[in-house]
């Protein structure tokens, strides 16, 4: 893509420039070794920053803008080498790891194009394969890099915008901050507390004399407020990062919670490993649309940085002692700017008494936090983070509480429920369009008071939800599919048994309605662009980077059931193998036209197969014209 500006463009890179001047008060260590930019760009903001939340796992980087375009130049920071190369059409997309020589590796993810050198090696391994998907190690000096040189252009592959995704490891291997690492951003901005919620963490404890969570908006400035409480009582908070005046929401660097003037809590974000990754689930409220960070750190919690146990048991595991107690949050960013949030707990007498008279403030609100499954047609199952029982006679299809000893995937010990569901008539009518047939008239929702999970434990799927038995084996194209509010996704295949005659499974990713569907409908290709032009080049600062000969073609490729194999894709360009680049994210085939195509009309085929085997075709003639229509 080009860079030509737009005057406004220009305006606002001056004005920029001077926002990105140097700013004092950054949180960390000095920055060594002495590195330069990755990017040219005058300013330098963030969508997403270090240990950002992401279901499941922390995010490894900083994800800069790029003015929602691609094609600027990524640049080697310190002299290196290329020890890694990966191409993908998810996670990081195209992306290139630069071991420098200082020990560090950094990582230049969702790429639009490598350097030449770096290009040609892909080129390579990929024809040898057959396959667009690679991963290439490389020697020590085998593609050696010098500070400032073009790794390769920012793109969007793997994501959803134009952006950089941009990594500092260690010598271990291990993410670190790279605001720590002499890639801090401007930022004045403090962090905002949103809320504050309290929730009761024992069938006897009670918050305000409910077993009810509450909730403090905006707890800053003013009179401090009042909660009364009895037993022990968790808390959450919402807070929210932003380092630039669009918005983004970031999390900040540390939380810090202090009971009577002690810090009980200390979240701060330097370093993870990969083995904790998954962690992550452990240290945020997630239950129905509710999710914000919790304020205690779990016992099964590994994570580097973090504090601080389950405080709120007290010493005797009763809860706090009964008195007036004084909560202060305070959140922190890598500059050093601050917001802090502050109450007071009035703690009754033992958990499950009255806890006295109440005094809480008008200021908390009572906002129970908690999930409400339908079992038998004469109660809905509450569970309720800290509450999730099972009552006797629920009448669920199955419930459970499971833990690391039934499935290594859990965590710690959840309550899992699975209950028949029907589905009404949007979801039905959703199938419809999607081509997807039902077995049976309803479903089956698997739901948990949070989501403590690791990967995707195998869970039992009642045969109710896969038709009538008598109809004979199952078809191989019938796939489980969760609803996310307006169509349905891919859920995975059903597995076999786990004993021979027993109910079929599936690797639950998520929670949610889940029905069995049969794919009907195959994928829809096409049409291709009729004419291809001459690529119109990078513009100046890409050297390193030759653009192809012609502009890249985007051949539309949707496919609304089970989704496109990326490994089906062929394709031949004048009855030559070609290879393609697979863009499922915007629904698309990217097609790098061969360097020796000569002006004049060609012919390209395309097929493609959906994960049941439904296969699209297409062939177009398309003409390769230096100019004009």
């Amino acid at each position: 893509m080009h860079q030509a500006r737009h005057p406004y463009r220009l305006i606002l890179a001056a004005l920029a420039l001077f926002l990105a001047a140097p700013a004092g008060g950054e949180v960390g260590p000095a920055p060594t070794p002495a590195v330069r930019w990755p990017l040219d760009l005058p300013a330098h903001w963030l969508t997403s920053n270090f240990m950002e939340y992401r279901g499941g796992r922390f995010h490894a980087g900083l994800d800069f803008k790029t003015r929602e375009q691609e094609g600027f130049p990524a640049r080697a920071v310190e002299d290196g080498w290329v020890e890694r190369v990966r191409v993908s059409s998810a996670g990081y997309g195209k992306v290139a790891y630069l071991r420098g020589a200082s020990g560090r590796t950094y990582v230049y993810a969702h790429l639009g194009r490598f350097n030449d050198r770096l290009a040609a090696r892909v080129r390579a391994a990929q024809e040898q394969s057959g396959a667009w998907r690679i991963d290439l190690e490389c020697a020590a000096g085998e593609l050696p890099l010098r500070a400032g040189e073009v790794v390769g252009l920012t793109g969007q592959t793997g994501t959803t915008g134009p952006h950089l995704h941009f990594e500092v490891r260690d010598a271990d291997g291990a993410p670190v901050d790279p605001q720590a690492a002499g890639f801090a951003v401007r930022d004045t901005i403090a962090p905002v507390i949103v809320h504050v919620r309290a929730l009761p963490a024992g069938t006897a404890a009670r918050v305000n004399g409910t077993n009810d969570a509450w909730r403090l908006d905006a707890p800053a400035g003013g009179a401090v407020p009042v909660l009364s409480v009895s037993g022990p009582v968790a808390f959450s908070a919402r807070v929210v990062e932003a380092t630039d005046p669009a918005g983004h929401r970031l999390e900040p660097w540390r939380l810090e919670l202090s009971l009577d003037g002690q810090v009980v809590f200390q979240h701060t974000n330097e370093r993870f490993t990969f083995e904790q990754n998954a962690r992550q689930r452990l240290e945020w409220l997630e239950c129905g649309p509710v999710r914000e960070q919790w304020l205690h750190t779990d016992p099964a919690d590994p994570v580097t940085g973090r504090e601080g146990a389950l405080w709120f048991h007290g010493p005797e595991g009763h809860g706090l002692a009964p008195g007036r107690h004084h909560c202060r949050l305070e959140a922190i960013d890598r500059a050093g700017n601050r917001a802090s949030a502050a109450w007071d707990l009035e703690v009754g007498g033992p958990a499950g008494g009255d806890g006295g008279p109440r005094v809480t403030s008008a200021d908390w609100k009572r906002d129970s936090v908690e999930m409400r499954v339908a079992c038998n047609s004469n109660e809905n199952i509450i569970l309720k983070p800290f509450l999730d029982v099972i009552p006797e006679g629920s009448g669920c299809l199955a419930a459970a509480r499971l833990g690391p000893a039934d499935d290594p995937a859990f965590l710690i010990p959840v309550v899992l429920l699975a209950a028949g569901a029907d589905l009404d008539t949007s979801q039905v009518a959703a199938a419809a369009r999607q081509g997807l047939q039902r077995l049976a008239p309803g479903g089956v929702r698997w739901e948990a008071a949070g989501w403590p999970v690791d990967g995707a434990p195998r869970v039992e799927v009642p045969e109710a939800a896969l038709g009538d038995p008598a109809a004979g084996p199952l078809d191989p194209a019938v796939r489980m599919y969760r609803w996310d509010g307006s169509r349905w996704q891919p859920a995975g295949r059903l597995l076999t048994p786990s004993v021979a005659g027993g109910p079929r499974r599936l690797a639950l990713e998520a929670r949610g309605l889940h029905a069995a569907l049969r794919d009907t409908m195959p994928p829809v290709l096409g049409p291709a662009p009729a004419v291809a032009r001459p690529h119109p080049g990078y513009g100046p600062g890409c050297e390193g980077v030759t653009p192809p000969r012609w502009e890249i073609l985007a051949v539309p490729l949707r496919d609304t059931g089970s989704g496109i194999d990326p490994a089906s894709l062929r394709a031949t360009w004048d009855g030559a193998s070609l290879l393609v680049e697979p863009d499922p994210l915007r629904d698309r085939v990217l097609v790098e036209l061969p360097t020796a195509a000569e002006p004049g009309d060609h012919w390209l085929t395309l097929t493609a197969t959906d994960d049941v085997g439904l296969a699209a075709e297409g062939r177009w003639q398309i003409r390769c014209t230096p100019g004009g229509p």
